[in-house]
């Protein structure tokens, strides 16, 4: 399982992690629009409203007696199948502004992800939903994700994806650069709007 706010670089990861490892690739978002796996579209949210029974079961039917890579911005367990790791893609909240500013996102959804990613939330859910020995933080800021995909791939095999395990405090990352007032600014604003 690949996990992240909007614009880590799940999907990019996800499919080179696959491909490296010869598993089959779930990118969510294009499953949940196939399948329509969703009981509305929040156009408000400019998001389907999705129904994580029927997504565990279908992703729990596509990788059983299988293996899999999943990309996903929900932490959820698929029906049937065991979920051996999960990588939480992390990004600094700087650099994810911009990213998400290049996809043309509104700025109160860029303020939703990049609020989301400041206060660790997909971490915190992954953690939840599969315990900490098996969840994995990868900071992608400004890394190649091939490269990142390459190493964590070797690692898997190797079975020792947890030593890649990189602990991300964006607080004090971003007070070492002062540039925290910068991005709570940009909160505040974002949400003012």
């Amino acid at each position: 399982m690949v996990l992240g706010v909007a614009g880590v670089g799940k999907t990019a990861f996800g499919r080179r992690l696959a491909s490296l490892l010869g598993f089959k690739f779930i990118d969510l978002p294009e499953l949940v629009r196939e399948r329509r796996l969703y009981t509305a579209y929040d156009p408000e949210a400019q998001a389907y409203v999705v129904d994580l029974r029927r997504i565990s079961a279908a992703v729990g039917s596509l990788l059983r007696g299988g293996c899999g890579v999943v990309a996903s911005v929900y932490s959820f367990k698929p029906r049937g199948v065991e979920v051996r790791n999960a990588i939480v893609l992390r990004m600094d909240p700087l650099r994810l502004i911009k990213v998400l500013e290049g996809r043309g996102y509104p700025r109160w959804k860029i303020r939703e992800n990049v609020s989301a990613e400041f206060i660790d939330q997909p971490l915190v859910e992954a953690i939840r939903k599969f315990g900490s020995d098996r969840v994995v933080q990868l900071n992608a800021t400004d890394r190649s994700l091939a490269e990142l995909a390459e190493r964590a791939a070797e690692a898997f095999r190797e079975g020792r994806l947890m030593e890649l395990n990189e602990r991300v405090d964006w607080i004090g990352f971003l007070e070492r650069l002062r540039r925290l007032e910068e991005l709570l600014s940009f909160l505040e604003e974002a949400e003012s709007r």
